[in-house]
């Protein structure tokens, strides 16, 4: 069945007569009907925001115990002074004839070099 023909059997059709006071009564009846069905609200998924702020707060603790007991920031600055103090001792047994410093994985080395 295409448009026109669909057009075409609805204009057919005849509308329903209505009496004057069926109109008259109309809005006063829709009222009526939208105060009595009135959808019942279904209980929405409440968000509980305490456990969420409990939930932050603990993980929160964990950081700062973790931060208090493993002490990240200090082992690197051990590990930075040790490179340091190490790096300083080396220089300081460099003579003039050893003029040129090596890193290797196992920590700082020097090359024997002559001046020439």
């Amino acid at each position: 069945m295409n448009d026109s023909d669909l057009e075409s059997r609805l204009k057919q059709v005849s509308l329903p007569e209505r009496s004057q006071a069926y109109w008259a009564d109309f809005p006063s009846r829709v009222r009526v009907q939208l105060h009595q069905e009135q959808p019942k609200l279904a209980p929405q998924n409440v968000w509980r925001p305490r456990p969420a702020w409990a939930g932050g707060f603990a993980l929160a603790l964990v950081l700062v115990f973790v931060g208090v007991q493993f002490h990240p920031l200090k082992a690197a600055s051990v590990a930075i002074s040790t490179h340091e103090r190490h790096l300083h001792a080396q220089l300081a047994q460099l003579d003039a004839g050893l003029h040129v410093l090596m890193f290797n994985p196992h920590g700082m080395g020097y090359l024997l070099a002559e001046a020439n």
